[in-house]
């Protein structure tokens, strides 16, 4: 059955989902949420309670005057949940949504805005502008996710005890942004770059080679990004790409005896290279 429209229309957001939808469409109608829906399954337009039905969609669809398309964001990327988060700001005119964004980091590229929370305007602080360049360009169209497994290892690579208390200061004082995890987002995606590059792992992950030989590459890596400077101790980063490195390893070695690597949470790593 379709529906006529609600008088007042109201714009969905990119990736926003059926629910924030729901609550600020309602609003501007001057209805509560919970009215409408009883309405619909009163008329039998909705028989399920379920919140994912495809008739609740498509009847919002219809209320809202929205495409076929919408609400159709991928609640997974092949076995990894896209996780609800705040939208922008800036591009919901300052009207809270949320949704799902995959193939976006932390940072609104069009408002230069920081997507973590709380969300701050970067100014001109192109560091973390530049890594969300990259991580659009290297790692969403690979199915990395802003908090899959390599952007995790980069957050704690990343840490401000690792780059140093006298670095993160410089940045704060040159760029008046206080939020460590915006200033360290450079470091972050670089370092779940380098888990991403199949070069890398098939040279730091391979079984046959020494580890003694491996863990060198892992170091001279992990000090392009992180440099052994002042107070900076780029040697913990390393020991954590180094963990994750050796949990690779055994799975390409499992992988070569029984033929398929033990799924866990460093599973999706090894889609990367095509050898096991």
């Amino acid at each position: 059955m379709s529906m006529a429209p609600l008088p007042v229309r109201t714009r969905l957001y990119h990736g926003e989902n059926l629910d924030s939808y729901v609550r600020r469409h309602a609003a501007r109608n001057f209805c509560m949420p919970s009215d409408i829906e009883h309405a619909l399954r009163e008329r039998g337009v909705v028989r399920s309670r379920q919140r994912r039905n495809p008739d609740r969609l498509q009847a919002w669809r219809d209320l809202g005057g929205l495409r076929s398309d919408a609400f159709t964001a991928p609640e997974r990327v092949l076995d990894q949940e896209v996780t609800e988060r705040a939208l922008c700001l800036r591009c919901t005119k300052g009207e809270p949504a949320r949704g799902r964004l995959a193939g976006i980091g932390l940072v609104c590229v069009r408002h230069r805005q920081w997507l973590g929370s709380p969300q701050i305007d970067l100014h001109g602080y192109y560091p973390a502008l530049a890594a969300e360049r990259h991580f659009r360009r290297h790692l969403g169209p690979r199915d990395v996710l802003h908090d899959s497994l390599p952007m995790l290892i980069g957050r704690e690579c990343a840490s401000p005890g690792i780059i140093g208390a006298s670095e993160i200061a410089r940045r704060r004082n040159q760029f008046g942004i206080d939020d460590v995890n915006a200033l360290t987002y450079s470091e972050q995606v670089k370092i779940a770059r380098l888990l991403a590059l199949p070069g890398f792992l098939r040279a730091a992950t391979d079984p046959d080679t020494d580890a003694t030989q491996r863990n060198a590459l892992v170091a001279r890596e992990v000090e392009k990004v992180i440099p052994a400077r002042n107070d900076a101790e780029p040697w913990r980063a390393t020991n954590r790409v180094w963990t994750a490195v050796t949990h690779l390893a055994a799975r390409r070695r499992d992988a070569r005896i029984y033929g398929v690597p033990m799924r866990d949470t460093y599973y999706n790593i090894l889609r990367f290279i095509d050898a096991p």
